[in-house]
């Protein structure tokens, strides 16, 4: 099993952030992978609710949720993701030093038995190089309000600590 955690201070508040990482249908905005997404019915937040996330060309992901704190933390399942046998992901935010402290968490269980064991320093590598690019682009939309316009590569690091 992979497992990742990473933090990034926002220079804002926690209202303020929780206000874009509760907007599910944006994250295209700040995940440079995720083309573009929507939730599936009425429901766009709170535990039950699914977001289907369209990743380069041909591939659409599935996620639910399965925990919502408002303006605390939340928690969804990813379903239909290559290579993946399963994968859970949690953000949470709270106030420090006057900023906000975002994090998140995942697990994920690659498929392939003993040849997905092999791939897992290689996926983990993948892995915080775009959630390092995901969290970078969050934080310049927070504290700008728009998306950043160049490759999220470009952006600088954010820091884990406030």
């Amino acid at each position: 099993m992979l497992k990742m955690k990473m933090s990034a201070c926002i220079n804002a508040s926690p209202e303020d952030t929780w206000a874009f990482l509760a907007d599910l249908d944006n994250i295209s905005s700040w995940s440079e992978p995720v083309r573009s997404s929507e939730c599936k019915g009425d429901r766009t937040k709170g535990v039950g609710t699914e977001r289907t996330c369209r990743i380069g060309d041909n591939t659409v992901i599935t996620e639910r949720w399965i925990s919502w704190k408002e303006g605390e933390s939340y928690t969804y399942e990813g379903f239909d993701l290559p290579l993946v046998k399963s994968a859970k992901n949690t953000w949470s935010l709270k106030a420090e030093n006057g900023n906000t402290l975002l994090t998140t968490e995942s697990e994920v269980v690659l498929k392939g038995g003993i040849f997905g064991r092999i791939l897992e320093p290689l996926m983990l590598l993948i892995s915080k190089k775009m959630g390092s690019d995901s969290l970078s682009a969050f934080k310049y939309l927070v504290e700008n309000g728009q998306p950043y316009e160049g490759k999220h590569s470009s952006l600088p690091r954010v820091s884990a600590i406030c």
